[in-house]
């Protein structure tokens, strides 16, 4: 080693010795002679506006990854270069940052180091020493990259500081007399407000032009062409009262690289072809940086913008600013992120102040989304009691917000009062989602959050049942319900499903099957979701998805949830869809009367065939489908040769014809029938007649014709009577059959239900008997 290197090795020492800072990981003996050896080798060469860098991996006792980053001293390094390693997932255990003066030959080859503390005209050099864990080669390469990267956007942003500078001022200039509050904003922001990091002009055919700092290096597109467009429709259209639009605050989706790795904030200028008050917007002039620390914590009354929407709102409620509520609204600006505020409406704005007005002194959790001028983003802001919050509440929060497919946060922050009350800020991507977040089910579901899970699920039972039973029932079901349920369904949905599962216990002691059909805002419009509450173990599929297809469900998926390992009973979910494209939407409004009958089937009170489908496709409810289930059984006695698919197929093909027979048969037999039952039968017939004209299938035409047959020929029946939950009975008159086999008895009692069916054939007014066994399962008749 040279004696001009050993002199350099020794002041380095010096000078890195100096810059830790105390408390900081001491770095001395050895550790301190190998990074200044470590430096001295990085910088050993460098380009003129160039960065040197260095990465090593240690193989000694200390296994640790050594980054070296010499370059010319400016603003920003330190901090943009460690939010580079950051947001890499690597934690830095030490950073040491000398700036000292150097000497360098013609070729950038380091020749001297001055004394620590000596006043030199030399060119100063940052020479920074990193320490983090250890990583693999394939992230040292990233590693290198994107410290490249952030590099390069730095020295660009310092180099055209100046060039940016004198944009914004003649933007504000620009605008500055048909808004005054606009201009004065870019003139704040360009006197030191705001940590300018680009700048470019893009016009409307899709060039840019004066491409400044990191326009030139990293961020060439700051937006996406389509919100480029509907930036120019923005200034195209009318602003407050009518005027015209002159400056765009938005936030990029871009994370700057230089100083904070926070979404860059844009401001847009539009540029006008001819008359600067009419022209046709030509271009636009976008500004890109992040906002000062200074500029944050500026009072609202010293932020141009800010300070109008202050004075307007006072005026607006007639607030005394020395009075208690002109005090809070203050306090409400000045604590609300002015980057966000100032890039709203003056409603939003409005809102989101009289929102933080009203929590000050009454904490609770609100939450309050509004969108950004271009629909691109939503800012979202929750607020909770200070001693709520936490990561694992934060990062619930979150996924309660992005819960919308194509919803993400780009970034967030946390501002905790000095009293009792935290707000969070979630700035969401929502350019990919088709509906934005819920904001009332978020904020139902925050409120059951912070509450705790079993208080929650008592606070929605006592919404449903007011009994003195309601916390004996929580404590019962509360802690069964497992801990994916919670965070996938919320208190709200184990409520309603508490409900449903202690309506299983029939009045005889037997525990029947229950159900609930509904659907998600997210679901496509043919998807469905019914539940199944089971009592006690689980519900075999085998049970329940033949049963469901009969009612013409295609089912997709089943998630079981076991209540206490299933001792109180399983809750199934299943995701149907409905068959031919049908919407499902109109299916709920008769929900009841399809749960009914799906749980009479669970149940086995009702028989599981096609003819459940009717109940879906034509609207009948469970006891219509089984009269046309029974003249169906009736009519296979005749010699009826179709299969019941054939038959189900036919009434589903022509509901209005099926809907007309089941009227004319209540107007003909029901005695609660209200109104004219001769008028009600005429309007039936007509029905079936019209709806028979349209139906071209001779099959069809047929089976809708012997149906219309068994209706004319019934007599009597206890169909609407309580026997029917038995079995039900038709007495009907033989002659009005056509194509019975002779010879033709008088009358016929046809008896049907799930477990028998038979028929009393009778040869006039006086008759014995009733019905026989058969062992004649299929045509008993013709054993009779």
């Amino acid at each position: 080693m040279g004696s001009n290197t050993t002199e350099m090795r020794i002041r380095l020492i010096e000078h890195l010795g100096a810059a830790i800072l105390p408390g900081d990981t001491p770095l001395d003996g050895d550790a301190l002679g190998e990074a200044a050896d470590f430096l001295l080798e990085a910088g050993a060469k460098r380009s003129t506006k160039r960065s040197a860098l260095a990465l090593e991996s240690s193989t000694g006792e200390r296994r640790i990854l050594r980054i070296a980053v010499i370059n010319d001293d400016m603003p920003f390094l330190v901090d943009s270069i460690a939010a580079t390693i950051t947001a890499l997932g690597l934690s830095i255990d030490l950073l040491v940052h000398p700036v000292m003066p150097v000497t360098r030959d013609s070729k950038g080859v380091l020749t001297g180091i001055g004394k620590l503390g000596e006043d030199s005209d030399a060119a100063r050099e940052s020479m920074i020493y990193i320490e983090t864990p250890r990583i693999d080669a394939r992230q040292r390469r990233e590693l290198l990259a994107q410290l490249r990267v952030t590099l390069g956007d730095v020295r660009a942003a310092v180099s055209d500081w100046p060039a940016m500078t004198g944009a914004i001022v003649q933007d504000a200039k620009q605008i500055s007399g048909r808004d005054q509050e606009a201009g004065a904003l870019l003139d704040w922001l360009g006197g030191g407000m705001l940590t300018q990091l680009g700048h470019l002009v893009r016009h409307r055919d899709g060039t840019v032009k004066n491409a400044k700092g990191i326009c030139r290096k990293s961020t060439p597109d700051l937006l996406a062409e389509n919100s480029y467009e509907r930036a120019f429709e923005w200034f195209e259209s009318s602003g407050r009262d009518g005027a015209q639009r002159e400056l765009l605050i938005i936030k990029a989706n871009r994370v700057a690289n230089v100083h904070r790795p926070v979404p860059l904030d844009l401001f847009i200028v539009a540029n006008r072809d001819g008359d600067a008050r009419n022209g046709k917007v030509t271009s636009l002039s976008v500004h890109a940086g992040v906002w000062t620390s200074a500029a944050l914590a500026s009072s609202p009354r010293d932020v141009p913008v800010l300070r109008r929407n202050v004075t307007e709102l006072t005026d607006k409620f007639g607030f005394s600013p020395s009075g208690h509520a002109g005090k809070a609204l203050i306090h409400a600006f000045t604590t609300l992120p002015h980057d966000l505020m100032i890039a709203l409406g003056s409603d939003d704005i409005e809102r989101l102040a009289t929102t933080m007005m009203s929590l000050v002194d009454r904490p609770r959790t609100r939450l309050v989304q509004v969108q950004s001028q271009l629909k691109r983003h939503v800012f979202a802001f929750v607020w909770l009691p200070r001693d709520m919050m936490s990561t694992d509440v934060r990062l619930q929060i979150q996924s309660l917000l992005t819960q919308e497919p194509g919803t993400e946060v780009l970034d967030w922050s946390l501002e905790v009062e000095g009293g009792a009350l935290a707000m969070l800020e979630f700035l969401l991507d929502v350019r990919s989602t088709e509906a934005l977040p819920d904001a009332d089910a978020i904020e139902q579901k925050l409120e059951d959050l912070l509450r705790g899970w079993g208080e929650a699920v008592e606070h929605h039972l006592a919404q449903h049942d007011e009994s003195a039973r309601v916390p004996a029932i929580a404590a019962r079901y509360a802690g069964a319900f497992p801990q994916n349920y919670r965070s996938r369904y919320g208190a709200a949905e184990a409520a309603l499903d508490i409900e449903r599962m202690r309506l299983l216990d029939g009045d005889d002691g037997n525990s029947m099957r229950g159900c609930r059909l509904y659907r998600l805002a997210k679901d496509d419009p043919n998807k469905l979701r019914l539940k199944i509450y089971h009592p006690q173990g689980q519900l075999a599929l085998s049970d329940a998805v033949p049963a469901l297809e009969n009612f013409g469900f295609e089912v997709l998926a089943e998630v079981p949830t076991k209540l206490a390992e299933g001792e109180l009973g399983t809750i199934h979910e299943f995701s149907m869809m409905l068959r031919g494209g049908e919407k499902a939407e109109p299916l709920l409004e008769r929900a009841g009367a399809i749960e009914a009958a799906i749980a009479e089937v669970l149940n086995g009170q009702a028989e599981d065939d096609p003819f459940n489908r009717l109940v879906v496709a034509t609207a009948l409810d469970a006891r219509e489908a089984d009269l046309l289930r029974a003249f169906y059984r009736y009519l296979r006695q005749t010699g009826l040769s179709y299969t019941i698919y054939t038959v189900v197929d036919a009434l589903d093909r022509a509901p209005n014809v099926t809907r007309a027979m089941i009227e004319l048969f209540a107007a003909r037999h029901d005695p609660a029938f209200e109104g004219d039952r001769e008028k009600a039968a005429e309007k039936a017939e007509s029905a079936f007649t019209a709806g028979l004209a349209n139906v071209s299938a001779i099959n069809d035409d047929r089976l809708l014709r012997s149906y219309k047959a068994v209706v004319d020929a019934t007599l009597r029946t206890n169909v609407f009577a309580p026997a029917a939950a038995e079995a039900l009975a038709f007495k009907i008159d033989s002659s009005l059959m056509p194509g019975l086999p002779k010879p033709v008895p008088w009358r016929e009692v046809f008896v049907y239900s799930r477990r028998v069916e038979g028929i009393h054939l009778r040869s006039g007014a006086v008759a014995r008997g009733g019905l026989r066994w058969s062992d004649r399962r299929d045509d008993f008749r013709t054993e009779v």
